[in-house]
């Protein structure tokens, strides 16, 4: 009797999702003789994935598991942004002080992410920090920012807060994940104790490989998502106080006075230049020119002594 272990993973796949009511697709696999389950053991593996794979409703005895969390409690991304407008002259040491500070933290609370700084000229600094932070250390910094900013001469200038809402994403992986971590185990259990042909178990092979690569995917996935909800992110940007008149407003005029003196000696040694080279033009030139005007002036006076002699 031939009995295709693709209903077990389709049943498999069906009660991980149902959840979300969408099948998840799966690969088939079909494993023949020796290798197939019997039709209680099939029974038993959907059981055992509905009970892995379905959250349990807030409030229910035992609560959510650690793996599937609660659907009530809404799990978001933060990301907040603040502007700091300070003298050119402060930018440096506050942004200094800033990454100071969030090193000292430690990584498990706080990550410097970027940090650039873009000057043109002295008076006009620009600088931006990206930091990952505990939110509750994140809070105790956003606060202070205000005052540093007045301490050193400058202003808060904006600040922006933004969400995403993770929920979703993470149940529904949490449920994916269960259901596959269920369909490995099944899998090495049937390699364990259903011997058969070499096809049949290079086959299941296969296929348990193609369910860790997933297990894998979906664990990097769920661990990058609770990382976004566990930690928040900070955008620093950092601009020089604007003044009346910066360093930089008579740099055209300086540099042109700075230049006045080459820019005449480069006139003087064009001109030079151009002497030089009319020099041998003109050694050339000058005989034959006075030769051509001597040998007009004969031909002009035999024309006129012609009619004379006639």
């Amino acid at each position: 009797m031939r009995v295709i272990v693709t209903t077990a993973v389709l049943a498999l796949a069906l009660a991980g999702c149902s959840q979300d009511k969408a099948p998840m697709p799966m690969e088939s696999v079909s494993v023949e003789g020796a290798m197939a389950p019997t039709a209680p053991e099939m029974a038993d593996a959907v059981a055992t994935s509905g009970d892995a794979a379905a959250p349990q409703a807030p409030g229910a005895e035992g609560g959510a598991s650690p793996s599937q969390p609660s659907a009530g409690a809404p799990m978001l991304a933060y990301v907040y942004g603040v502007g700091l407008e300070i003298p050119a002259r402060g930018v440096r040491p506050l942004m200094t002080s800033h990454e100071q500070a969030c090193r000292t933290a430690g990584l498990r609370v706080c990550q410097v992410i970027n940090s650039s700084i873009n000057a043109q000229g002295e008076d006009q600094i620009y600088g931006n920090i990206t930091l990952r932070a505990e939110p509750r250390w994140l809070e105790t910094f956003r606060g202070g920012l205000e005052g540093q900013a007045k301490d050193a001469g400058g202003r808060l200038r904006e600040q922006t807060v933004a969400s995403e809402d993770l929920t979703r994403q993470i149940i529904d992986t949490s449920a994916r994940l269960n259901a596959q971590k269920t369909l490995r185990d099944r899998l090495q259990q049937i390699l364990r104790t259903r011997p058969g042909r070499l096809a049949d178990l290079l086959e299941t092979e296969r296929e348990l490989a193609r369910v860790q690569g997933e297990i894998d995917s979906a664990e990097s996935q769920l661990a990058v998502m609770r990382e976004r909800v566990n930690m928040s992110l900070l955008n620093l940007s950092y601009a020089s106080k604007p003044t009346a008149v910066t360093g930089g407003t008579f740099d055209p005029v300086i540099s042109a006075l700075t230049d006045f003196f080459g820019i005449v000696m480069q006139g003087l040694g064009g001109i030079i230049r151009l002497i030089a080279f009319a020099i041998p033009v003109a050694l050339v030139l000058a005989p034959l020119g006075w030769l051509a005007l001597r040998w007009r002036r004969e031909r002009k006076a035999k024309k006129a002594a012609e009619p004379a002699q006639g």
